[in-house]
């Protein structure tokens, strides 16, 4: 299902000159599924930090909001209909982010800017902590859509998600901030070793009302880099889609989870066979300096070879009404 030829994304995360993280894992599927995405980099590396090295700069906010500043001297900012941020990295970022997105927001109150809160994973911060606060005071509230993983959900809502009910408040919770969409991307349940569930929850601003919902999907052996800027640029794009045909019904975000969910569970099967053909394995304890750069790479997204799964997924998935 193709983006209405309206649809303009500015998309504000990292950049890596090789492999798929950040922009380089949102871009394409986004311009894939028929967006027009213009992106501003937070950082510029020559590959993620999983590798032994890496080299390239962070970039301070003077040089995000100069780029946008460049685009509105030029009349570029007007036709913005998203907002899509990923990795920040630190506080003055995160400022930068609110001025754009409150200025894109000024131009098109009818914005919609979906915030992937890149916070950490697996009980480990990624950022400094004092950016917990921010995301949640600061950018939660210009926010049409939130894609936290279980761990970042968790530090946002200060709920531990252990079953659906949590989940649930945790979504609740994020309501409160005024996220009218909040996706759990991936949340690890008790009971539930080999299975991953996300966590929906779409609320009527005008009524109240929300639509809640869970999908499960098998938890793959492996190690996935990009995983989570891949998931938050499908979602986007597929409720980007799916919104202006269901208008006021609720429903149009558990669809575009299921579209979303049955791309990335294709592709990262995709990455796994091609890990276990080409032997790669994940040993334990391995750390940098340690790291042989054709293991490191083979946990990247298999995107390009896989692409026609996120225009035509074939694994199918259903969401489960949970209220």
């Amino acid at each position: 299902m193709s983006a209405p030829a309206f649809t303009r994304v500015l998309s504000i995360q990292s950049h890596v000159v090789s492999g798929y993280v950040g922009n380089r894992a949102a871009t394409f599927p986004l311009q894939l599924l028929g967006h027009e995405v213009d992106v501003i980099n937070t950082v510029q590396f020559s590959n993620h930090t999983g590798y032994n090295q890496f080299h390239g700069q962070r970039f301070p906010a003077e040089h995000i909001l100069d780029l946008f500043a460049g685009l509105q001297a030029n009349g570029l900012d007007a036709g913005y209909t998203h907002l899509l941020c990923g990795y920040m990295g630190n506080s003055d970022n995160v400022r930068a982010v609110e001025s754009i997105a409150k200025q894109l927001q000024s131009t098109n109150p009818g914005l919609r800017f979906v915030l992937d809160p890149v916070l950490g994973d697996d009980g480990a911060l990624y950022v400094p902590e004092e950016l917990v606060a921010l995301y949640r005071d600061v950018l939660c509230p210009l926010a049409s859509l939130v894609t936290p993983n279980q761990f970042e959900a968790e530090l946002l809502t200060g709920i531990t998600i252990a079953t659906i009910d949590d989940a649930r408040r945790a979504c609740d919770k994020l309501h409160e901030l005024g996220i009218p969409n909040v996706v759990i991307t991936s949340a690890q349940l008790s009971g539930s070793e080999n299975v991953l569930h996300l966590i929906g929850s779409e609320m009527d601003t005008a009524t109240g009302n929300s639509d809640q919902f869970s999908i499960e999907f098998p938890r793959l052996d492996g190690y996935f880099t990009g995983s989570g800027d891949f998931f938050a640029a499908l979602t986007m794009a597929r409720h980007a889609s799916l919104a202006p045909q269901f208008g006021t019904r609720l429903g149009a975000l558990a669809h575009a989870c299921e579209l979303a969910t049955a791309t990335q569970a294709g592709i990262m099967e995709a990455t796994q066979e091609y890990q276990k053909a080409t032997g790669i394995s994940v040993p334990p304890n391995l750390v940098r300096g340690t790291r042989p750069s054709d293991m490191v790479r083979g946990f990247e997204l298999r995107i390009i070879p896989s692409q026609s799964l996120i225009t035509n997924p074939t694994k199918q998935f259903t969401a489960t009404r949970i209220k």
